[in-house]
């Protein structure tokens, strides 16, 4: 007896597979309809990962007098959700700002996330690390220094994430 597989590519939804397949009997007298099955031969899943049914030998049971020993040889079925392998781009542009000369230090913070490819990838699926942070007192521009490397994919629900990353800075113009 074989579990039902199936897999299918993250979409966001629950998927679900059902049933189980008698690949042979060894002997031509036993039928299907001699055993009984006591088991849930289901597994669902969303996100990417596998799934068991759970199926077991001991959730088959012989129901056929004739046979005083059926063994029954079990594989489990399983539901498989694999990553998108299609690149995700998430564009990111670091925030600037620009002030006249006060003798005063300026500054800007934060960053701005102004698209993503697939509509399933959000901004909760990846991580930020570092200072989004410029700041500047004298008549000139610092950048932030964000970089692609300042952002990680954190889910497994996508295998191919890009960062295009715009640097964001702080400008002090001459009074």
């Amino acid at each position: 007896i074989v579990g039902n597989n199936d897999s299918k590519v993250y979409d966001g939804t629950e998927h679900k597979v059902t049933g189980y397949t008698v690949v042979s009997i060894s002997n031509k007298l036993y039928k299907e309809s001699d055993f009984s099955f006591s088991g849930t031969a289901e597994a669902k899943r969303t996100e990417a990962g596998t799934t068991y049914m759970g199926l077991k030998e001991e959730h088959f049971k012989n129901k056929n007098a004739n046979f005083s020993k059926v063994i029954f040889n079990v594989t489990d079925g399983y539901m498989e959700i694999t990553p998108v392998a299609d690149e995700v781009v998430v564009t990111i542009a670091g925030n600037n700002a620009s002030a006249v000369y006060d003798g005063e230090e300026h500054v800007v913070t934060g960053y701005e996330v102004t698209e993503i490819s697939n509509v399933l990838y959000t901004k909760d699926n990846f991580s930020f690390s570092g200072n989004a942070e410029a700041k500047r007192t004298a008549v000139g521009k610092t950048d932030m220094g964000l970089t692609a490397a300042n952002f990680k994919n954190e889910s497994a629900n996508f295998s191919n994430v890009t960062f295009a990353v715009t640097d964001g800075y702080m400008e002090i113009t001459p009074a």
